[in-house]
């Protein structure tokens, strides 16, 4: 083991600064990491690419990580401890604290509506799974579409707490097979770090082009951006002087090329991750000096290295006064505003730095007690925020479930909009459900797990009303089909009729390719939907109720040609299905308060009046291109109902009908008031069944 040691050291010594102490360039780096991610956030459109400096710090933490462990190599359970407890007291404090902090600042200005996220997601962060937890939000529709969290950034603060907790274990076993067939342990971690790196990057090329939403977050697919760092603390590298500053240069180049033409459009973090993972590993291996022309004159200014000190904080801090900054001022922040956020960034991060993060790395104590009071601040914050979320929803769930019965009567809901009711149509203001838990009032299709997801290798049904009736109703579309199951199930127990859904999240039924994010899932979809006409040719259905969203453009169609092979691909659709046998009821879309508002809840709870959130008719209501297909079909299997008379008036979409909230987020409609709708939709559906 002493031969072991002495590698280590000999190996240390390559990325060692020169002159000793703090290596400045690592420091400007880090300055360079924090702008571009803190740019990017503030102000989007101007670095479109800027979310790549996160990949810069991963690329740091592999390089100092490893390099200090190749220093002093674990050999037992207490040099384990050690370092665990040296990253502990160095980034849990700060975390901690800027966790609470934000807890409190949601439930102070951010809308009730957000609550019950923001405490899952602090609960996820706690834990340091939260990079998990945002690729399971972001495979689901409706996740996807959610507000963002105010701590949704700790996903790269968990990937970095992973690879601090597996990253060890890796150096021991490869430092026990080195003593044991002695060889060198700089070659032999060399070559398994090469390995993962290798594998990790294959993975992340797959992933990002097969499901690029969790891609982005998951740790597989970033462990390669840490282990090329960590690969770079394992090499002997002698660059000569006179190409360490053209070599830093191309480094700091490559860096800011992506911050500048990335976007997100760019498949990421596969292949084109390797830009400025490069570049970053380019800069740490010139190890620059300080010469006339060097990168070392600015990167060493006191600025520059006063931002890469306080780069943590300021990454902590910078993005919950973002996400909650337009709740404390009532309006989305100016540019003075938005520098003002910057400005309140820096500021708590150099308090925090000093007052937090220096104050707990330098505490006494042993390792086991930091170990132990950290893992102990994680539970507790974790559970308790955990608990309150499931608290909240729990009371939602008990407040939707007496909605049911609340939402029957004259002047509630749709009921309001039938002509010559005389009823005010937004309600006496009495709400049935408070918007926080309106957005959870979502059709029972959600719980029960009937959508078929990207990339739609399966056809999921599900089963309501009575199974073995004689009269057989399907369901099928994609997710705005489901604004009408509600009803439907309302209608089936009613009527005791079977009510089967074919449904699928953003995938609309039709004999057209449509253009998603990947080819996969437009080969998928085009698929699902030819399943579903097989499943409607095959299990003798009495009808077929449709309706949906058209989220999408027609697959390699010029863009003055989309509308007329959408409108081509819903015809030839609706003509295979009437050639089953199948009578059809096609329902025009619902409003699509997205065109204009991003949450109908979310603005409902921070609004003085529901006013504030109606839409205008000619913004929310949106020609149907599978609707008007239908109309200009003649086929008397082929009919339509538009019941746009119920969720809209002349010139207006309210957002609140009959004392009920219409939608629970900016696309679907609450199941409380699609139930109301059932009246309006039973004749249609009776007379097509006759």
């Amino acid at each position: 083991m002493l031969e072991t040691a002495q590698l280590a050291e000999r190996g240390a010594e390559r990325t060692a600064p020169r002159g000793g102490g703090t290596r400045k360039d690592i420091q400007a780096l880090r300055a360079i990491a924090v702008g571009v991610v803190v740019a990017y956030h503030l102000w989007p459109g101007r670095l479109p690419g800027g979310f790549v400096g996160v990949d810069v710090f991963f690329v740091i933490s592999g390089f100092l990580i490893t390099s200090h462990l190749l220093r002093r190599p674990p050999r037992r359970g207490r040099d384990l401890a050690d370092f665990w407890a040296r990253r502990v007291r160095r980034l849990l404090p700060a975390s901690f604290l800027v966790l609470l902090a934000t807890v409190a600042a949601t439930f102070l200005v951010a809308p009730s509506t957000l609550w019950a996220d923001t405490l899952r997601e602090v609960g996820a962060a706690a834990l340091y799974v939260e990079n998990w937890s945002l690729a399971s939000s972001s495979v689901d529709y409706l996740g996807a579409e959610a507000a963002a969290s105010p701590v949704q950034h700790y996903w790269s603060l968990s990937v970095e707490e992973q690879f601090y907790l597996l990253w060890p274990l890796v150096l021991v076993v490869v430092a026990w097979f080195a003593a044991r067939r002695r060889g060198d342990l700089m070659r032999r971690a060399t070559a398994a770090i090469a390995v993962i790196v290798a594998v990790s990057f294959a993975w992340s090329v797959v992933a990002t082009a097969l499901r690029p939403a969790s891609a982005y977050f998951i740790t597989p697919t970033r462990i390669w951006e840490l282990g090329v760092g960590a690969l770079l603390a394992t090499l002997t590298i002698h660059v000569a002087a006179r190409w360490r500053t053209p070599l830093a240069w191309a480094g700091i180049a490559m860096i800011l090329v992506a911050a500048v033409t990335y976007d997100g459009s760019v498949p990421f973090p596969g292949y084109t991750a390797a830009l400025p993972v490069v570049g970053c590993a380019l800069v740490i291996a010139a190890n620059s000096d300080r010469t006339r022309w060097s990168p070392r004159t600015i990167g060493d200014a006191a600025p520059v290295q006063w931002l890469g000190d306080v780069s943590y904080s300021v990454y902590l801090w910078h993005w919950p006064l973002i996400v909650l900054a337009p709740f404390a001022l009532g309006h989305n922040p100016g540019l003075l505003e938005r520098a003002g956020v910057l400005v309140a960034a820096l500021v708590l991060a150099g308090l925090t730095k000093p007052l937090v993060e220096d104050r707990f790395r330098r505490g006494r104590g042993g390792s086991g007690r930091a170990i132990a009071l950290a893992l102990a601040a994680s539970a507790v914050i974790g559970v308790a925020a955990l608990g309150g979320s499931y608290a909240l929803q729990a009371r939602a769930e008990a407040n939707i479930e007496q909605a049911a019965q609340a939402a029957q009567g004259p002047c509630v809901g749709a009921a309001a909009m039938e002509p010559g009711a005389g009823c005010d149509v937004a309600g006496d203001g009495d709400l049935i459900l408070e918007p926080a838990e309106a957005a959870d009032d979502k059709p029972s299709a959600y719980e029960d797990g009937c959508w078929e997801s990207p990339p739609f290798n399966g056809t999921d049904t599900c089963h309501y009303g009575d199974e073995d009736s004689g009269t057989r109703v399907a369901l099928i579309g994609n997710s705005h089909a489901g604004n009408l199951l509600p009803p439907l199930q309302d209608l089936a127990e009613k009527n005791d009729w079977s009510l089967t859904t074919i449904v699928a999240s953003q995938c609309p039924t039709s004999d057209v390719r449509w253009q998603f994010e990947t080819e996969q899932d437009s080969e998928g979809c085009e698929a699902w939907g030819q399943r579903v006409l097989e499943e409607v040719r095959s299990n003798g259905y009495d009808l077929v109720v449709t309706s949906q969203l058209t989220p999408f453009t027609a697959a390699g169609v010029a863009p003055e040609d989309n509308d007329a092979a959408v409108a081509d691909g819903y015809t030839r659709y609706l003509e295979d299905l009437a050639a089953t046998g199948t009578p059809t009821l096609v329902v025009r879309d619902m409003p699509y308060p997205k065109h204009t508002i991003p949450s109908v809840s979310d603005c409902l709870a921070a609004a003085g009046s529901p006013a504030e959130c109606d839409g205008e008719r000619s913004a929310w209501l949106q020609p149907d291109p599978l609707y008007d297909a239908a109309e200009a079909l003649d086929d008397p299997a082929v009919r339509t109902l538009d019941l746009s008379g119920y969720t809209c008036t002349g010139s207006t979409c309210p957002a609140v009908i009959g004392d009920v909230v219409v939608y629970f987020d900016a696309s679907h409609l609450t199941a409380t008031f699609s139930r109301t709708l059932a009246p309006y939709l039973e004749p249609a559906v009776v007379s097509s069944l006759r």
